[in-house]
């Protein structure tokens, strides 16, 4: 692995130290689902705030902070990189594919949207993902690293829609093998010829969801939230 940082020109930044305790954020986030995302005083990475999360088994039961319009987007280059703490009681179980950070829009000059995904899904091990709708796909690219528990650990990613590629950063190390570059290791469907066509970014969503049942309850939490250009 390269030792990496994602940082770059720091553009935003959120440590929730200014939101009421226990509600959600508010402007200029939103949430997603129906899990539970609240101001929480039990764990921080730093000050005495950070924002806690509660997801459920299956897709509806997600909890999210998502991001949309002014004053981030759209994003320069159309390149989204970001960073943000966080500390999860216990991973999803073998089998269960999830997903902690996402990135959503209109494909350019194309009749879909697409998704760029980084979660996981075997034995605790991290995996990219790419998925869109109005077209059949699908994709992953696993990677042997897992997922941290029980710490407080720095996620960092870099979706670079011009050139088509993915980074995930783990405490500041470029973990090589999450990199992806137009195409993965394999699709579900194939409507795409297993290529991953990056889309004009319009959402940003951070959390977790779990896309099928049997996993249990995720409880974590997300702290210093920042975004660079």
């Amino acid at each position: 692995m390269t030792s990496c940082k994602s940082d770059g020109d720091l553009i935003f930044n959120d440590d929730f130290e200014y939101h009421e305790v226990g509600t959600a954020p508010l402007g200029p986030w939103s949430t997603s689902g129906k899990g539970i995302v609240k101001i929480d005083t039990t764990k921080s990475h730093t000050g005495n705030q950070s924002v806690y999360f509660e997801s459920g088994e299956g897709y509806s039961n997600r909890a999210f902070l998502r991001l949309e319009g002014t004053p981030l987007f759209p994003f320069m280059y159309n390149r989204i990189t970001g960073s943000f703490y966080i500390w999860l009681d216990e991973a999803s179980p073998d089998g269960i594919h999830w997903t902690m950070v996402q990135a959503t829009g209109p494909v350019k000059d194309a009749n879909y949207k697409s998704e760029v995904r980084y979660g996981g899904q075997h034995n605790q091990r991290f995996m990219a993902n790419y998925d869109t709708k109005g077209k059949k796909t699908d994709c992953w690219h696993h990677s042997a690293t897992t997922i941290p528990e029980k710490q407080w650990s720095k996620i960092g990613w870099q979706f670079d829609g011009r050139n088509q590629t993915m980074k995930f950063w783990l405490n500041n190390i470029l973990i090589e093998d999450l990199t992806v570059q137009g195409q993965g290791q394999g699709c579900v469907s194939e409507d795409l010829d297993g290529q991953w066509v990056f889309p004009v970014f319009e959402e940003l969503m951070i959390g977790w969801v779990d896309y099928q049942t049997g996993g249990g309850t995720r409880r974590f939490w997300i702290d210093d939230v920042k975004f660079y250009q």
